[in-house]
């Protein structure tokens, strides 16, 4: 193999493992978006449940 060809096969591996480290990164901020969008959800959701609660008694 030529120097040409370890550098282009290097590289290619180079990036696959940037673009995976990359992706991982995103999945875990959106991750965490969406546990943050859940607890505001429950907190309005339970705070609407308390709310039918005494309107009911």
């Amino acid at each position: 193999m030529t120097d040409a060809q370890i550098f282009t096969i290097a590289m290619s591996v180079i990036l696959q493992v940037a673009m995976l480290i990359y992706s991982n990164r995103g999945l875990a901020d959106s991750k965490e978006t969406l546990r943050a969008d859940l607890r505001s959800g429950f907190a309005r959701m339970s705070s609407e449940i308390q709310s039918l609660r005494t309107h009911l008694k």
